[in-house]
């Protein structure tokens, strides 16, 4: 009974699948490359910085899924099988994985506790850590997708797929940083996105 999802977990999943859906179509496409500047990825790591790893995995599950069936849920309003499992479909599929690592990072229940007595720094700073190795993997994952469906050799799919959106990632997560952590603080202090884990109370000062 305890694994069950709740009634108000469930309409955290919907929640944040349809955020991560709508941010999706914010895509800028680019001539050179066969992948969008998408927003998509700031869903995910909202998902990942406010959702318990249990919910954020599911949301972005639940978001990868209507997609798979058919809804235009993906970049440029795309949707289906042939989307998700084509040549940049290697970047969507490691979406709910990317967004486990950001949660477990912040929202374990051993993440809260360790934060209760955490200075706020410390906590901005294994946020930043969390994402940018979850950005990692969704080069790592993205690009050998990418290389093995279409046999572009690993190094010209990173020129294709990767190196022109760095610095935008970087501000995608700066981005972040700055505004959903913030939030996530006054969230979870009034108790509105994780009912069954203790609010962390993160301190003005360093633990003595």
């Amino acid at each position: 009974m305890k694994n069950r999802l709740s009634i108000k977990d469930l309409a955290l999943v919907g929640l944040f699948a349809a955020l991560t859906a709508v941010l999706a179509q914010i895509a800028i496409p680019i001539p050179f490359s066969p992948m969008p500047i998408s927003f998509g990825l700031v869903a995910v790591y909202i998902t990942g910085l406010l959702l318990a790893p249990k919910n954020a995995v599911f949301a972005q599950l639940c978001y990868l899924a209507l997609g798979a069936a058919g809804a235009p849920v993906f970049g440029n309003f795309r949707g289906g099988l042939s989307a998700l499992f084509g040549s940049t479909g290697g970047y969507l599929l490691v979406y709910p994985l990317m967004a486990w690592i950001v949660s477990m990072a912040l929202n374990s229940q051993r993440s809260r506790r360790v934060e209760a007595v955490r200075h706020k720094r410390w906590i901005f700073g294994k946020a930043t850590a969390a994402m940018c190795i979850a950005h990692i993997l969704l080069y790592l994952g993205g690009t050998i997708w990418l290389s093995t469906t279409t046999g572009t050799p690993f190094g010209a799919a990173l020129a294709l797929a990767v190196y022109p959106f760095i610095p935008l990632d970087i501000v995608k997560i700066v981005f972040c940083i700055a505004t959903i952590v913030p939030l996530r603080f006054r969230l979870l202090s009034s108790n509105l996105l994780s009912p069954h884990a203790r609010p962390a109370k993160p301190q003005d000062s360093e633990n003595q």
